[in-house]
């Protein structure tokens, strides 16, 4: 079909100070992320050479639209096909987070299935976002910026008419897109609200929120509860709590709508506390659990009770001269992390963790585990394991999880501590195995303040082998051969890093 017979309208919003600019332009729709040097020449064309390098940083979905976390206001392109019905928004003059690269967000509201991210085009900059669409879905979407915060809105709003732009060849364009942005001058007056709490697999109970909010926390030890107050807020109808078993540490949630505010607290069981710790993401405030004073002994000598001694646990080899690497499998006992359908992290964890202790000792390297039973261990004492026995490298093994109406994200993260040069190393050449060996989806190298590799003074990383939520991959993880091959692959990556980096 020739370039003049097929046409698709394109919106240019220019988000500056609160007006757009809008303009149309032919252009040739290529398919979802696909690079059209035609379509690109366009886009260079258009865009400014004095207009500011942006960057997307994240994406997180409220109950009232998308938050697109992003240090300016983008000027944005959209354009809406069929066949698949997806809409397309172009952010130009931006770079994308390297993590988000190729990266689907599952969403299932909005009439919004999931989003896909990419870095479309480098010179100039454009990060495309693919909306893929339920059938015959049509929104009008209201767009704010908050400065204070570096989140751009977008927030679906009444349902509109009009035709569409068909990815049939044989089409032809419709006179009215049937997506649109619209600047907003002012903010929308949209009250906060509290969506849901969940546990997030490292010993965190989850506050979630449908948009950025400030806290305060407070302790009240006479109780042992902890009380988070969130104001100008309030509770969602469709509030989400997680389910308490009778080992849980947390004794009862209570959330109370105190005028404008919500309180939530939480009361823990004896030789247990809850502190807030720091956040990674504007839509969530994590609580740590802490085992205190009893407990803390309790677990040592459930430890020593149900583990071999500590001699035993840690295996040598002569030929490796010395080098030991720590293995934690994470979660046990109570702490049963991510679970779905019966399955439980923990166990995932524990039978990857001891088939890579093997495959390590045969490379002729010392193997020292955390945890070689179904034991309950608290953060610190995994850490003081690894660091007692001098090991040259921690691996921490987990299952990663997300909310049942995100079940089609899969695919395996590994991560380290910030600013950790060896740790990102070691982390880059274990992913790097595991992405090759197993063929699954590769979410990327991240850094993250996790306790075991930010405590930990040797080269540490932490490994999401998959979604326990995705049906296809949990059945993977439950594998034996699976298992096998994903520890053959971090300890691959494990071998290359001490090669190159001996201690």
């Amino acid at each position: 079909m020739s370039y003049q017979r097929r046409q698709s309208i394109w919106l240019v919003l220019c988000l500056m100070s609160s007006s757009y600019a809008i303009t149309e332009m032919g252009i040739r729709e290529t398919s979802a992320l696909e690079t059209s040097s035609e379509h690109t020449s366009n886009l260079q064309a258009q865009l400014p050479s004095s207009f500011p390098q942006l960057q997307l940083n994240n994406i997180q979905i409220g109950a009232d639209g998308f938050a697109l976390q992003i240090n300016g206001i983008p000027q944005i392109g959209t354009m809406r096909v069929i066949e698949p019905d997806r809409v397309i928004l172009d952010l130009q003059a931006t770079k994308v987070l390297p993590k988000l690269h190729n990266a689907t967000i599952g969403v299932n509201r909005f009439g919004i299935r999931q989003i896909r991210v990419a870095q479309f085009q480098n010179s100039p900059a454009i990060t495309r976002l693919v909306f893929d669409l339920d059938n015959n879905s049509q929104f009008k979407f209201l767009s704010t910026f908050e400065p204070n915060l570096g989140i751009f809105w977008l927030r679906p709003t009444r349902q509109i008419t009009g035709a569409v732009v068909s990815g049939n060849s044989n089409s032809t364009v419709a006179s009215s897109p049937r997506l649109s942005l619209t600047n907003q001058s002012e903010p929308l007056r949209v009250i906060p609200s509290i969506e849901g709490l969940a546990f997030n697999g490292y010993g965190q109970l989850v506050i979630q929120t449908s948009r950025a909010i400030a806290y305060q926390g407070n302790y009240n030890s006479a109780n042992n509860t902890y009380s988070v107050t969130l104001p100008d807020s309030r509770i969602s109808e469709k509030l989400r709590r997680p389910l308490l078993g009778s080992n849980s540490p947390i004794e009862q949630i209570r959330l109370n709508q105190v005028g404008k505010s919500v309180v939530v607290s939480v009361k823990t069981v004896s030789g247990w506390q809850i502190a807030s710790t720091s956040r990674t993401s504007p839509l969530e405030i994590a609580l740590q659990l802490n085992s205190v004073g009893k407990t803390v002994a309790e677990a040592n000598a459930n430890l020593r009770s149900q583990n071999p001694p500590m001699n035993n646990i840690l295996r040598t080899n002569p030929s490796n001269n010395g080098r030991v690497v720590a293995i934690d499998a994470g979660h046990g006992g109570p702490d049963v992390g991510a679970t779905r359908n019966g399955i439980y992290e923990k166990d995932i964890n524990l039978a990857i963790s001891q088939q890579l202790g093997q495959i390590l000792q045969a490379m002729g390297y010392g193997v020292i585990y955390t945890r070689t039973a179904d034991i309950d261990l608290d953060l610190a004492p995994r850490v003081q394991i690894a660091e007692n026995s001098q090991a040259s490298v921690f691996v921490s093994v987990h299952v990663n999880s997300l909310d049942a109406n995100a079940s089609g994200v899969n695919g395996v993260e590994t991560y380290h501590a910030p600013s950790a040069s060896l740790g990102k190393t070691l982390a880059d050449l274990v992913h790097q195995q595991i992405i090759a060996s197993t063929g699954a989806n590769d979410r990327g190298v991240r850094s993250a303040r996790f306790h075991v590799i930010v405590k930990t003074s040797m080269p540490a990383i932490l490994v999401e082998t998959g979604f326990i939520t995705n049906p296809a991959e949990a059945a993977k993880l439950v594998s034996r051969d699976y298992q096998e091959r994903m520890a053959q692959a971090i300890a691959k990556g494990v071998d290359q890093f001490l090669r190159s980096y001996p201690r």
